[in-house]
């Protein structure tokens, strides 16, 4: 028998973290960074933004996540759409759960009404923002 501790080696499991600009809400950056660590697994981020630099928040939890050693990778969209989210979970086997804020406002105008893409979801996905109620939308 070995004495001594072998370097672990890089997590499979991802969460992923999808990120609308202007949608960036504290808990969302929270709960991401607190799942990773529960789970051991490495943060994925798909951010929907329009400049070549990234958001003050988005910044701030890279540094939050560099600070606490937990891996990240970033890919850029202009535009991210929930069957896009869903798409790229279900073709990484890696994603253990997808992370989003709120299942309000992805696509403001959707071909079918009645379409559901996060229902094809093959993980588990967090919201991070609850649902406004009946009487917060009034």
């Amino acid at each position: 028998m070995m004495s001594g501790l072998a370097p672990s080696p890089p997590s499979e499991r991802k969460v992923l973290l999808a990120i609308r600009e202007g949608y960036l809400d504290p808990r969302l950056l929270a709960s991401a960074r607190s799942l990773c660590q529960r789970l051991g697994a490495e943060l994925e981020i798909l951010l929907a933004s329009a400049g070549t630099q990234l958001p003050a928040a988005v910044s701030e939890l890279v540094n939050s996540l560099r600070a606490q050693g937990v891996p990240y990778g970033i890919t850029r969209y202009e535009a991210l759409r929930r069957r896009d989210v869903v798409q790229y979970a279900n073709t990484h086997e890696c994603i253990a759960t997808v992370v989003i804020d709120s299942l309000e406002g992805w696509e403001s105008v959707a071909r079918s009404r009645g379409s559901n893409p996060w229902a094809k979801l093959a993980c588990p996905l967090v919201t991070a923002v609850p649902a406004k109620s009946e009487m917060e939308k009034s």
